[in-house]
């Protein structure tokens, strides 16, 4: 009788300290119409991504992005992206981060609302490109400004 009730004692334990020590789920923000929409670029001889439009839609949160070719932008495609508020309080959306992988190299693109500038109608953009093992190009980064 003693080893039953220890068991069942212990039993319950261990079910209680399961609901106890499960982790709490982490939740991107929800309010995210601040960051969708078309951006251009406002460096028109810009070298880099010329237009990003950020979407949020059945499929999910993306960005796509346009890189300077000639004579029309290159189409970078979409990728899923994570949306990033200010607090850990606010749903509302300040920042996003997405990653391109072409083969040949990998593209980080951040980016954040910069209320400083015209009333918060501009998103600061940081692309991070890193080149694949074996190509003699050095990694390198960029920061543009771009408006809605």
């Amino acid at each position: 009788m003693k080893n039953i009730t220890y068991s069942v004692f212990g039993v319950i334990g261990l079910g209680l300290l399961g609901l106890v020590a499960q982790p709490a789920l982490a939740q991107p923000p929800t309010g995210v119409t601040n960051l969708t929409g078309t951006w251009a670029n406002v460096n028109p001889t810009t070298g880099g991504v010329v237009k990003i439009t950020i979407t949020n839609d059945a499929s999910g949160f993306k960005i796509h992005t346009y890189g300077a070719c000639s004579p029309t932008p290159c189409d970078h495609g979409a990728v899923a992206a994570s949306p990033f508020s200010k607090t850990v309080s606010s749903s509302v959306a300040y920042g996003l981060n997405g990653q391109y992988n072409f083969g040949f190299s990998t593209m980080l693109v951040t980016a954040v609302r910069a209320y400083e500038y015209d009333g918060g109608n501009f998103l600061e953009v940081e692309t991070r490109t890193k080149f694949a093992a074996g190509d003699t190009r050095y990694d390198y980064m960029r920061t543009e400004l771009f408006r809605k």
